[in-house]
């Protein structure tokens, strides 16, 4: 198994093919509580609900050796404004914490500044999702808002993060790497 600094991934369009896989990651209950569904709510059903809508592009992130282990989307893309909400999920377990979720990001975000031109990308996330505040800081992201008590998971209301990185924060962030 290469280092995880040396670790490669991918983006490349989802499809249809994918959300086999993606499925068996809906019915883990910790990444159900950590992206906030409810059981309810079908983890792929929600992906293959904006495959090929306009206003959202959803990538799989691969592995060098072209394992599927998770999904990244730039979703509710407002292109008069340019600007889009992000979403990430690391579903394949062993892969957690190697810094690939990081690297997945900064991909994402190349595509979103350079390639489709936005100018800010945004983001929500659980208060209790530690890990991803954590990945979302280190790649430059800021905290903008926090909404208190607006999200009711096992019976609690939850807090939720209001994140964002634009393009000079970006720019800033890349130069210090």
């Amino acid at each position: 198994m290469p280092n995880h600094q040396e670790e490669e991934i991918s983006l490349e369009p989802l499809l249809k093919e994918h959300l086999k896989q993606m499925a068996a990651w809906g019915e883990d209950a910790e990444i159900n509580y950590l992206l906030g569904l409810d059981g309810i709510t079908k983890y792929w059903e929600r992906c293959a609900d904006l495959l090929g809508q306009p206003n959202h592009r959803l990538w799989a992130i691969k592995t060098g050796q072209g394992c599927v282990i998770g999904e990244i989307s730039l979703s509710q893309i407002c292109w008069r404004v340019r600007e889009a909400e992000l979403r990430i999920c690391i579903g394949n377990r062993a892969y957690w914490g190697r810094g690939l979720g990081k690297k997945a990001l900064q991909a994402i975000l190349i595509k979103a500044f350079d390639e489709l031109k936005l100018k800010r990308v945004y983001l929500r996330v659980y208060h209790y999702n530690t890990r991803a505040l954590k990945c979302y800081l280190r790649c430059g992201f800021k905290k903008e808002a926090v909404l208190r008590n607006r999200y009711r998971y096992g019976g609690q209301n939850r807090d939720i993060y209001l994140m964002y990185i634009d393009q000079r924060l970006f720019k800033a962030h890349l130069g210090k790497l």
